[in-house]
């Protein structure tokens, strides 16, 4: 007797701006909202900011987080799906008093682990990985990281590690402002990573991603997404291009990898100014 499919539904995967660094992530995780049955829009990028960034000058916070509910509106789904805390938290907090909702708002993780039995019948590739999860104790509007480790228990031949401190914020953009912070916290990891035996760091947001992919340089683990990690269960294959350009090394490196028409599209300027300098930028230990 054929399998069941999942119950379809029509979702808005809102991604935010912020992960656009990392389009391994994007890719995975609407591959996997497929996979447990939703038929997905994507909505990203700089048109669909929530306006954190905005707060101090209300006129244009206001007026991005309107914005954002009337696009929300007319795509007419009925359900938002956020991958950031941020967006998820600003949306509930502060969007949505400006605009009325036409839509229910999850996080990502909700519902993956909600049809967590139907992911399972599509987690079928050994994944022989010894995993830390790094986790953040800051999102307290959604309980992510029991979640997230129901769902790398799925995986099989995944040993998951429990002795992952819990670090402040929600994530670890959060810490980059305290920089004393942060470096107490990837000591805290790379000790943890080097008593537990894990070969694996599993990230849960993009932001601790960016700014711990970098350890690779000078320890013996590697740096995932846990989506990664879910999605490579299923048999795709991702690479980590921000990782590949973080560990390049030189300028030219960079570079190199990026290749000449990405550069130009980034505009050059902007490229040398802000990209680069935070592409060489070592993780704070």
């Amino acid at each position: 007797m054929a399998a069941l499919s999942p119950p379809s539904d029509k979702v808005t995967f809102w991604y935010g701006c912020n992960v656009v660094r990392h389009g391994d992530i994007i890719y995975n995780a609407i591959a996997l909202l497929e996979a447990v049955g939703m038929e997905v829009t994507p909505a990203g990028g700089a048109g669909y900011c929530c306006g954190t960034k905005k707060d101090a000058n209300l006129t244009a916070a206001q007026g991005m987080g309107r914005r954002n509910v009337e696009k929300f509106n007319a795509h007419n789904t009925g359900q938002v799906v956020s991958w950031c805390p941020s967006c998820y938290r600003h949306m509930n907090a502060f969007i949505s008093q400006y605009t009325e909702p036409q839509f229910d708002l999850s996080h990502f993780i909700e519902i993956l682990y909600e049809r967590r039995d139907w992911l399972a019948t599509k987690l079928i590739h050994p994944v022989t990985k010894r995993v830390l999860l790094h986790q953040h104790l800051g999102f307290h509007e959604v309980d992510i990281n029991p979640m997230v480790i129901a769902l790398l228990r799925l995986i099989p031949g995944l040993e998951l590690m429990t002795t992952s401190p819990l670090a402040p914020a929600h994530m670890c953009s959060e810490l980059s402002r305290v920089p004393a912070s942060l470096k107490v916290v990837n000591q805290q990891t790379c000790e943890s990573m080097r008593r537990s035996g894990a070969d694996t760091l599993a990230t849960v947001f993009h932001s601790c991603q960016r700014l711990l992919c970098g350890l690779e340089a000078s320890e013996s683990f590697t740096v995932v997404n846990y989506v990664n990690l879910l999605a490579q269960s299923m048999g795709l294959v991702s690479v980590d291009e921000y990782k590949d350009w973080k560990l390049a090394g030189t300028a030219q490196a960079v570079i190199d990898r990026l290749g000449p028409d990405r550069v130009a599209k980034m505009g050059e300027p902007f490229f040398h100014a802000s990209i680069l300098p935070e592409l060489l930028s070592p993780p704070i230990k």
